[in-house]
């Protein structure tokens, strides 16, 4: 079996996270004429969101560690994968407090630090 490059693991990471970029900045409002992306993203259920957050940021912590795999020292790996997962989900909800119709939340900060320690405790125990 092939092994898949520390760039492309780089680049794959890097996409993931412009895609959460991209969906955490859409206004919170469609408007005639928008895409049906965004009027997908617009009218997910509240709930399904929230489990969207843990997912996501357990599939990014999961995606950091495995960039990360270049690092010899787990203990690093790990530590860098999970502190790179919630500083990008913390900054991207205070960003949304100035995306109209959106707003960032502490709870959503959660959210995405539990799924990232999700993520972190899959690794350890299956990685």
């Amino acid at each position: 079996m092939t092994s898949v490059s520390p760039i492309t693991r780089l680049l794959i990471t890097l996409c993931f996270m412009g895609l959460l970029m991209a969906i955490s900045i859409i206004p919170g409002r469609a408007q005639p004429g928008d895409s049906a992306f965004i009027w997908l993203v617009v009218k997910t259920p509240p709930l399904l969101q929230k489990v969207m957050h843990f997912c996501l940021y357990c599939l990014l912590t999961m995606l950091w560690i495995w960039t990360l795999d270049v690092i010899q020292s787990r203990p690093y790996r790990l530590a860098i994968a999970v502190t790179v997962a919630v500083c990008f989900g913390a900054a991207l909800e205070w960003y949304q407090t100035m995306v109209p119709g959106r707003f960032g939340n502490i709870f959503d900060v959660a959210l995405n630090a539990g799924g990232a320690i999700l993520g972190l405790c899959i690794a350890i125990l299956f990685f």
